[in-house]
């Protein structure tokens, strides 16, 4: 588990200066022009011009640790209905989409366009609300709202999180990604996105590589998984047939 922790953390530190600057920072830098404009500051000091995108990113987290813990649920519901041990099943599977979706990242295949997936507009429109009102006060809810935007990272942090066998453990992977993501949305806010494009290219195809390997990495534990579960079910009746 403390391996998966590290590596979607890397996913996300990496992911944070490749894609979510190109993605977001358009949502950094406007939200920074609002409260300057909304929350007037003369000659706001260090620790009041960081603190807003803190509150920003400590919202975002919130929400992917949401997001976390129904996907564990989900995982672990899918586990007992069949009154099986799948686990092994499940992090094929996971692995497998993150293997896609490291692909798709990589630009190897065709992007989804986002506004296909229901209630997308409703959710522009809130969002556009809460940017025109945006203060330092308030930015931890926008931050939140944003966090549910619709992310191929976040997808794939998400595939890991629901073959991460437990709630928690869904919220703890998630939160390793949220916490990854910090730097270069803290330094977009303080910099206005000064990473050149070209860079902010190739450390993202390094996020996608990540996603890749820790995909490949899902599916080979997923494949040893089964052998496991059953190691234990043979100790045990082999330890019931000694006690007869």
């Amino acid at each position: 588990m403390e391996l998966d922790l590290i590596a979607v953390f890397m996913i996300g530190l990496a992911g944070g200066f490749g894609h979510c600057i190109g993605m977001c920072g358009g949502f950094v830098l406007t939200y920074t022009l609002k409260i300057n404009q909304n929350d007037l500051i003369a000659q706001p000091n260090w620790w009041q011009r960081i603190t807003p995108h803190l509150l920003y990113s400590a919202g975002r987290i919130i929400s992917y640790m949401i997001i976390g813990n129904i996907l564990g649920l989900l995982g672990t519901a899918i586990d007992s209905m069949l009154a099986l041990r799948i686990q092994g099943a499940l992090e094929i599977f996971a692995g497998i989409i993150m293997v896609i979706m490291g692909i798709e990242l990589a630009g190897f295949i065709p992007k989804l366009n986002p506004n296909t997936f229901p209630g997308v507009n409703p959710f522009k429109k809130l969002a556009g609300t809460m940017f025109n009102k945006v203060r330092r006060d308030n930015i931890l809810g926008l931050g939140f709202v944003l966090g549910f935007i619709p992310c191929g990272l976040v997808y794939a942090a998400g595939a890991k999180a629901i073959a991460s066998d437990g709630v928690i453990n869904g919220a703890l992977i998630m939160l390793a990604f949220g916490l990854g993501t910090i730097p270069a949305m803290v330094l977009t806010g303080l910099v206005s996105g000064s990473i050149p494009k070209k860079i902010q290219s190739k450390i993202y195809r390094i996020a996608a590589i990540l996603v890749i390997i820790l995909g490949v990495m899902t599916i080979m534990h997923g494949i040893k998984a089964p052998g496991k579960i059953q190691e234990k079910h043979l100790s045990y009746e082999t330890h019931t047939e000694i006690r007869i």
